[in-house]
């Protein structure tokens, strides 16, 4: 399982380091905090849907969520399959802010999120410097607890015999001077992933260009629709080449997003058509 520190925001990942899951930490009642900070940012990310949405969950749990609770989410318009909700603190008294969660909390929180993923057959997901608030500690501090508890975790899979089909865990900040910080706390735990310079003003025509001719992109080609998707991101599994798809099949492909299946080819292939637009063989039954 690799680490990777990552200059970004961890709600506005590009499309090229799209991830399974994205992780987030907030109040037990699930409501947003106001002030700027990690939940307007994951507000301003997923939509303005985002409070109906808790709205509901909060609803459906009878007003909060245990403390250390996990609650998965759809994603909105953030770039991976589903969002998962950590109630790392209490609910706001009078309008106050909880306290940080301490160390302990976030190293547990670290592998109750794991696990929970795991499970799922996830294979890259996106932290945050988790546990933001009053009294917290410092942004590469709390990003150097994930890497460490991420690598605790993988050791334990290693030692009891557990699978984990977790390939990449990505920890995100915005702030390059934090994202180094971080990697001189946690030492070869982790690589530092520098993302290079945006292309050139004149790249965007080549770009445009080469999406045009793209089969899969072509004008009246077949596309998913966006129910399709969001119905996808919730209840598909992930792919797996060992698996034995048919034609209708959805899945998630950890690069390419929602995919459905629109041939099986007598040579041991699938046909698919993913949420780009794009048409792509992959193997299957293998």
């Amino acid at each position: 399982m690799d680490l990777s520190l990552v200059q970004a925001n961890t709600y506005e990942l590009p499309t090229s380091r799209r991830v399974g899951v994205i992780v987030h930490d907030g109040a037990a009642d699930l409501r947003l905090w106001p002030a700027p900070g990690p939940d307007r940012e994951l507000l301003t990310a997923f939509g303005a849907d985002l409070p109906r949405v808790l709205e509901a969950e909060r609803a459906r749990a009878g007003g909060a969520l245990a403390q250390g609770a996990l609650l998965r989410l759809i994603p909105g318009r953030l770039h991976c399959d589903f969002l998962i909700w950590v109630a790392s603190r209490p609910p706001e008294k009078a309008g106050q802010q909880a306290p940080a969660p301490v160390r302990e909390t976030l190293e547990q929180a670290v592998r109750d999120v794991l696990d929970f993923v795991r499970e799922r057959n996830v294979i890259r997901i996106a932290f945050p410097a988790l546990g933001a608030g009053p009294g917290a500690l410092d942004d590469a501090e709390r990003l150097a607890i994930i890497a460490r508890a991420c690598t605790a975790y993988y050791d334990d899979c290693l030692a009891t015999g557990k699978s984990n089909p977790i390939e990449e865990v990505v920890l995100c900040h915005s702030g390059l001077s934090v994202v180094t910080a971080a990697r001189r706390k946690v030492g070869q735990l982790a690589k530092l992933a520098i993302d290079k310079p945006a292309p050139t003003a004149a790249a965007p025509k080549v770009a445009k260009k080469a999406v045009a001719k793209a089969p899969g992109a072509r004008r009246g080609a077949p596309r998913l629709d966006e129910a399709e998707i969001m119905r996808a991101r919730v209840s598909a599994k992930p792919w797996d080449r060992s698996a034995r798809y048919m034609e209708g099949h959805f899945f998630v492909h950890a690069k390419f997003g929602v995919g459905r299946v629109t041939q099986v080819t007598p040579d041991g292939f699938i046909v698919c058509l993913f949420q780009d637009g794009e048409t792509r063989r992959l193997i299957h039954q293998r």
